[in-house]
């Protein structure tokens, strides 16, 4: 079986890169959440935050401006432009 695997990427650096759990983005129309198995999608982002919960339970939050998001067969790709915070603690929100 195969992990979901993500990476959350800037002009700048890759933020992250690995297998995850869960993935939850704020898309244009609404926010939504991605797990393992989930049908090829691709969104536009607006202005919120990226909540990942990583395959050890780790939760992990990244600002996001604005950005694209596809996932297809269980790799996710978050290109963001410019993240005011490269990832912050559940308490900075």
């Amino acid at each position: 079986m195969m992990d979901l695997y993500l990476e959350v990427v800037t002009p700048e650096e890759i933020l992250f890169e690995g297998p995850v759990g869960m993935v939850e983005v704020p898309g244009t129309s609404g926010r939504f959440t991605v797990l393992r198995d989930h049908a090829p999608i691709i969104s536009t982002l607006i202005e919120g935050r990226i909540r990942v919960i990583s395959k050890d339970g780790v939760e992990r939050f990244f600002q996001c401006r604005k950005g694209v998001v596809e996932c297809k067969d269980n790799h996710m790709t978050v290109l963001m432009d410019h993240p005011s915070k490269a990832a912050v603690n559940p308490g900075d929100l």
